[in-house]
C-alpha cells in the first residue's frame, strides 16, 4: 500500500511519519528503524519571489479533476537564528491549500530540504516503496519534486516521478509547470496559469 497521493502531491517528513504510524506500516517491516534522511541545502536569500496570496485558475479554462481551480499560499520568512540572533532573512516554509473538486488539500513544505524514506526488508525484499521529495529554489523558480520506486535503484521496479515548478510570468501570473513520469505511462506535462485575487 502506498501513502496517500504518493504518485501525486509530495509528502514532507512529518506527514510520512504520521501516515506510517496510523496505517501500521511500520509494524509490517522486519526492520525496527525506518531511515529518514533530511538534508538542509543552501537557503535562498530574501530576494526570492513571494508566492503568498489567493490564486484563481485562468488557464486551462476547463481543468481536469486533478487540477486545482484555486490556490491559497502562505510563505514564511525566517529572520533570526535558533538563538534568536538576527540573520539574513530567507523563505523557509510554504503552505499551500489546493482547491479540488473533492475538497481542499493542504500541504506544508520546508524550503531547501531534501527528504526521503527507506523501508525495512521482508524476506530479503523491500517491504514498501522508497519515497523521496525536495523543495528547492532554481533561480527565481521554486521546484517541488517527489517520487517513489520499488526497485533497487531510482526509477526501477514500479516507480513514479512528479515535478512542479512555480514562477511568475511577464504579466505577474503564477505559472505552474507540472511534469509526471512513471513506469507505466508516458511522460505528461501541463502548464497552469493563475491570476492573483486581491
Amino acid at each position: 500500500m502506498l501513502p496517500p497521493r504518493a504518485a501525486g502531491w509530495p509528502l514532507i517528513a512529518k506527514d510520512m511519519g504520521a501516515w506510517m504510524s496510523s496505517t501500521g506500516w511500520l509494524t509490517r517491516t522486519t526492520s525496527s528503524v525506518i531511515l529518514m534522511v533530511l538534508l538542509a541545502v543552501g537557503s535562498a536569500a530574501q530576494d526570492k519571489p513571494d508566492f503568498a496570496g489567493r490564486w484563481i485558475l485562468e488557464s486551462p479554462s476547463q481543468p481536469t479533476l486533478d487540477i486545482p481551480i484555486a490556490l491559497t499560499v502562505r510563505q514564511s520568512m525566517r529572520r533570526t537564528t535558533g538563538r534568536g540572533e538576527p540573520m539574513t532573512p530567507y523563505f523557509n516554509e510554504i503552505e499551500i491549500d489546493r482547491e479540488l473538486p473533492d475538497g481542499i488539500h493542504s500541504e506544508t513544505y520546508e524550503i531547501g530540504i531534501i527528504g526521503g524514506l527507506v523501508p525495512g526488508f521482508e524476506d530479503g525484499r523491500p517491504a514498501g516503496p522508497r519515497l523521496h521529495h525536495s523543495v528547492q529554489w532554481e533561480g527565481d523558480a521554486l521546484a517541488f519534486e517527489s517520487g517513489s520506486d520499488t526497485g533497487q535503484a531510482p526509477e526501477t521496479g514500479i516507480w513514479t516521478e512528479r515535478r512542479e515548478v512555480w514562477s511568475f510570468d511577464a504579466a505577474g501570473r503564477l505559472r505552474a509547470v507540472i511534469t509526471t513520469r512513471s513506469s507505466s505511462e508516458a511522460p505528461k506535462s501541463v502548464t497552469l496559469l493563475y491570476r492573483r485575487r486581491d
